[in-house]
């Protein structure tokens, strides 16, 4: 039912356009061929005149050179810049653990330890060869002064005493280090051991982190960003965790080389105190505020035509108020006006609104001539 109106309408639609044509064609054949020429002329030429005569009204601004500071948005992990892997000193089989993952640590508090028995014993073992060393060196110094051993026999004896002593002092340090103390005020971030488990030597246990420390975040920025960042420049963080508040911080230190991997400079961000719980791999949202001020042309975010990557397109009016589409290179964007590289020079007039209107070459009609003939 629905084809058949659409049908039936588009058939009238038809049948008046085609009597309409009729009728033009019979009133043209009764006029005289002068008067013929003239209304096949205004009928091919009227519209474009028409057309030509309109001047589509736009919006423009004039192109200034402005100062701005330009913020870096940036992100990054947060981390305790003291993170350190804290493990035993010898292999073993782990005793007690005294913590857990999380937890808030003292310095000097015990975390772990190993099964000392059998580092007892060699402690011990070692305490005895010395006590024997140290009396027979004290058996040869009286024979040696007696003229019945040799010095050589001396100087061994003595040898044997340096030996022993620093076997000595290795198993009294492995036996310390059998246990792992809090090096410091802080937090245990992870937990690598469990009880019972045998450790090999200089194997982490555990990963601590200092609370005097604080708190850091590092982002990498690229060569553009960099030389516009320097230590003590301001920043402001937001935490995924915390969507609501906001986190001053400070650059604290900026890489004067790019990592390999992601070419990239690394920068170090100090966030300042807060009672706040962080923990340290959160994801963080950075602004830098670079305190220098930048020299950049800039025009409104709606002069732009099209764009395609860094290259874009804009109208430009000359003193006769034409319309030009000039190429531009953009370098950097905000919410409302982007930065212009090259294309544009301090005192143009681009088109900022109504530009969809505008036909290269032709004549426009500023807004402010607009109102003034209104």
């Amino acid at each position: 039912m629905l084809t058949l109106y659409i049908f039936t309408e588009y058939n009238v639609y038809t049948y008046y356009l085609l009597s309409f044509g009729d009728w033009l064609m019979n009133a043209i054949k009764d006029l005289d061929i002068h008067w013929k020429l003239i209304v096949l002329w205004l009928l091919l030429f009227a519209p474009v005149f028409i057309a030509n005569a309109q001047e589509a009204p736009v919006y423009t601004e004039t192109v200034t050179l402005e100062k701005v500071q330009r913020s870096i948005d940036t992100s990054g992990l947060l981390v305790n810049p003291s993170e350190q892997s804290l493990a035993f000193k010898t292999p073993g089989i782990v005793s007690r653990i005294f913590v857990r993952e999380g937890q808030s640590v003292k310095k000097g508090d015990i975390l772990a330890e190993l099964d000392k028995e059998e580092i007892q014993a060699q402690l011990e073992q070692a305490q005895s060869l010395y006590t024997n060393a140290e009396r027979t060196l004290q058996r040869v110094q009286k024979l040696y002064q007696s003229k019945v051993v040799s010095l050589d026999q001396l100087q061994s004896a003595e040898t044997g005493l340096d030996v022993a002593d620093s076997n000595l002092r290795i198993a009294k340090f492995n036996f310390k280090h059998a246990t792992i103390k809090a090096p410091g005020n802080g937090r245990i971030l992870r937990k690598l051991i469990e009880p019972n488990e045998l450790v090999n030597a200089q194997v982490g246990a555990f990963i601590f982190a200092s609370d005097e420390a604080g708190w850091v975040i590092r982002v990498g920025l690229n060569d553009r960003d960099i030389v516009r960042i320097k230590e003590g420049d301001l920043a402001r963080i937001r935490v995924d965790a915390y969507p609501d508040k906001e986190f001053d911080g400070t650059v604290y230190e900026t890489a004067a080389k790019a990592t390999n991997s992601t070419g990239t400079f690394e920068v170090e961000i100090r966030v300042a105190p807060t009672e706040t719980r962080l923990l340290s791999g959160m994801v963080s949202r950075v602004t830098l505020t670079p305190s220098e001020f930048e020299e950049l042309v800039l025009i409104p975010l709606s002069a732009i035509i099209s764009a395609s990557g860094n290259s874009a397109e804009v109208f430009t009016l000359d003193a006769q108020n034409r319309a030009h589409l000039t190429p531009v290179t953009l370098r950097d964007f905000s919410r409302s006006h982007v930065a212009i590289l090259t294309g544009l020079e301090p005192g143009d007039t681009v088109v900022t609104r109504g530009a969809t209107g505008v036909v290269e070459g032709r004549k426009v009609l500023p807004v402010r001539e607009v109102a003034s003939l209104q």
